[in-house]
């Protein structure tokens, strides 16, 4: 049994939780790159008539807008993988303590 949870472990829990810290640090770090693109934005739209420096401000704070959707994605892929490990390790352990069910079969009684 110990193999079955090793496996778990190393195939199933590590890997997600090392997906999502991993992801959520770089969503982190593109929260406040985008929070410092929205800034620069407002700044521009409310100083600037320029339609060109405009489109362009707007599309790095779309840029950061989809890096951050991405990485929020990964996070909770990371997280579910995780939680699937754990929730096998938890299964497996439940059963460590039954005796698989004995069946009646050969012995020509029958129980309905």
């Amino acid at each position: 049994m110990r193999l079955r949870q090793w496996l778990l472990f190393l195939l199933l829990v590590a890997p997600g939780m090392l997906c999502f810290a991993v992801c959520m640090y770089y969503a982190l770090r593109d929260w406040a790159e985008l929070q410092r693109a929205y800034t620069h934005f407002a700044r521009i739209a409310n100083t600037s008539s320029d339609m060109r420096t405009l489109f362009v401000a707007e599309s790095k704070q779309n840029i950061h807008h989809i890096n951050l959707f991405a990485d929020g994605v990964w996070a909770l892929l990371g997280a579910g993988i995780a939680a699937i490990g754990i929730h096998g390790l938890c299964v497996l352990s439940q059963n460590q303590g039954r005796l698989p069910a004995e069946s009646n079969h050969g012995n020509g009684s029958r129980d309905e």
